[in-house]
């Protein structure tokens, strides 16, 4: 865990993925680098301890998280297996749908 953050209680830990999945439902069409990023951040790990967890290396995540390099879908589903995610297609309806459910919420950058 990133010293930087003291350790949270299994409560707050479910709080806050919690949090995180509802995030990621309301936002359908966010980058997969975003994403990835966002699940990294929310967990308190590195870079390092993330790509360590995942079985990446932490330089192709620091590529992947700066949108340097493009990942494969394997390594995609690498680094969103520690949330219980998986890859997935969403229509442009369900982007906008989230739109119109969350104004101001469009699901891009």
């Amino acid at each position: 865990m990133d010293k930087r953050f003291r350790p949270l209680t299994s409560r707050e830990q479910m709080d806050v993925r919690r949090a995180l999945i509802a995030d990621i439902e309301a936002n359908p069409g966010r980058p997969v680098p975003e994403v990835i990023r966002l699940v990294r951040t929310t967990l308190h790990l590195t870079i390092a301890e993330y790509a360590k967890l995942c079985g990446v290396s932490a330089r192709g995540l620091q590529d992947i998280e700066r949108k340097v390099k493009s990942p494969t879908l394997d390594t995609v589903a690498k680094l969103l297996k520690p949330m219980g995610l998986r890859v997935g297609v969403v229509t442009r309806n369900a982007v906008e749908h989230a739109a119109k459910v969350r104004p101001g919420v469009d699901g891009t950058a």
